[in-house]
């Protein structure tokens, strides 16, 4: 077997059957997913639980939960069986026992009540216009407002609607799989009749996809892009699911190609810096006029941690010098930390690094596997040291990876959509939830509050200005301006 296809096999092999935390095999402590991959500054939103309601305890959290009450007594049988098995006599009975008030015994258990589903009958009043108060000759008779609908004369109610969108979206249960379990609960209803529902409230969506978008390339930080494949069932074809992330939000759009050209879309009128794998569909967007491109870290990693059985010594000390370059990241807390650190100890490392790249590449044929993972490094050097010069930017893209993991998760549950209207709908479901989550907001409640806000011809906020109209603003963390980002 030649070097290159055994080299193909092993990381086959990795990448099916390993785990997936990529930890250094060769470490004594063992990271947990994501932890020392990026700077903390960069996924903070904000408007996140404080560290005190973090690490409160289950009898706590238990407390918030509503309560009901079950109270349980002695029958009197009971009591003349308690009597008797003390030794009492038959007519001393259940009158042996005197009833102590005031005082239990409490235990709390947690249980689940089945969703049910029930008909509800809106009576709408009519109001007449008193003869003496009307001038037109004809009777006028007004109605009271109806409640908020998803659309007008749909027949289920926005929280039925809601429960179908984060069902399916949210926590990726298909709907036929929703069909069937509310068919247990005696409620017959089709396929299609749920797909429409998503359909509407994702037209309501629709309406804030743009502010969306702005508020993700307005923030300091970086963009991060990726993509990932999305099929369409009907006509067995495959496309591409995009996202554009920072901490602010994730923005989705299906298209059908993997062409560098939709990242442009995404991007048009962006300026800053952009985060991405090395795709040379992306090598395009370094000609856009105020793009700056930084290369994942974790990527280049990888290239390492996929080869670690095969070449184990020199991969070991690769993970080891680049896990260096992620604690440093770590320890700042702020962004004037992050110029700092990176300006002289990150820079060292990262000469350290590079020196070790260039001292073993003659030691191997460039057919070795090692050889192709020493030079990703540095065939993609300028894009791997931006970051060195640029404090907007985290080292790695794994902000976008893990909001394609709602993706992957879903692709796999309803493995695409049955057209491309119902990709779309899904790119724009998938933006309000998760940048609704990245804002420390509940999906159902903004979506709740955006279908309302619609309803009554009002401008809903964006799940960012929704989050700090309600939150409040974080003021922990000072952002520079935006073009104060170059590192001396």
């Amino acid at each position: 077997m030649s070097h290159g296809l055994r080299d193909h096999l092993s990381r086959l092999q990795k990448k099916f059957f390993g785990f997936g935390r990529e930890t250094n095999p060769a470490a004594q402590v063992r990271s947990v997913g994501h932890q020392g991959q990026i700077c903390l500054v960069y996924g903070t939103r904000g408007h996140t639980e404080t560290d005190e309601s973090a690490r409160e305890s289950t009898p706590e959290s238990v407390k918030k939960l509503p309560a009901d009450q079950e109270n349980y007594d002695f029958t009197t049988p009971a009591l003349v069986a308690e009597s008797l098995s003390r030794g009492l006599s038959m007519q001393a009975g259940a009158d042996a026992w005197k009833k102590m008030q005031g005082l239990t015994e409490d235990t709390v258990e947690i249980t689940v009540t089945e969703r049910t589903y029930k008909r509800v009958v809106h009576r709408q009043a009519k109001y007449r216009l008193k003869d003496e108060y009307n001038t037109t000759g004809k009777e006028v008779i007004i109605t009271a407002p109806e409640p908020v609908k998803v659309k007008p004369g749909m027949s289920y109610s926005v929280d039925f609607a809601l429960a179908v969108v984060s069902d399916k979206y949210e926590y990726h249960l298909p709907l036929e799989r929703q069909r069937r379990k509310m068919e247990e609960a005696r409620l017959t209803i089709d396929v299609k009749t749920l797909y429409s529902m998503c359909e509407a409230v994702a037209e309501h969506c629709q309406a804030i996809l743009p502010g969306i978008k702005k508020d993700i390339q307005d923030d300091y930080c970086a963009v991060h892009v990726d993509e990932t494949p999305w099929r369409i069932l009907s006509n067995s074809t495959l496309g591409q699911m995009w996202v554009m992330s920072n901490r602010l939000g994730s923005y989705y759009q299906f298209e059908p190609t993997r062409s560098g050209r939709v990242a442009e879309e995404i991007l048009k009128g962006y300026e800053g810096c952009v985060v991405t794998d090395a795709y040379g569909g992306y090598n395009r967007l370094a000609k856009s006029p105020g793009i700056r491109i930084q290369h994942c870290w974790s990527h280049a990693r990888r290239e390492f941690f996929e080869r670690y059985d095969d070449w184990p010594e020199i991969c070991g000390r690769a993970l080891d010098l680049i896990d260096r370059i992620f604690a440093l990241e770590q320890e700042a807390l702020s962004i004037e930390e992050i110029r700092s650190i990176r300006a002289e100890k990150t820079r060292a490392a990262m000469a350290e690094y590079r020196e070790f790249l260039f001292e073993n590449k003659p030691r191997f044929l460039p057919g070795d596997g090692i050889s192709k993972a020493i030079n990703y490094s540095l065939n993609h050097w300028t894009g791997l040291t931006h970051f060195l010069k640029d404090a907007t930017t985290p080292i790695t893209n794994n902000d976008a990876e893990r909001a394609l993991r709602h993706v992957f998760v879903g692709r796999k549950k309803f493995l695409g959509s049955q057209t491309i209207n119902g990709a779309d709908t899904a790119a724009t479901l998938y933006t309000v939830i998760e940048t609704a989550k990245k804002c420390s907001t509940h999906p159902k409640e903004y979506l709740k509050y955006l279908i309302t806000e619609r309803w009554h011809n009002r401008e809903p906020l964006t799940p960012k200005l929704y989050a700090d109209q309600k939150i409040g603003v974080n003021t922990k963390i000072k952002w520079p301006s935006r073009a104060e980002w170059l590192i001396p």
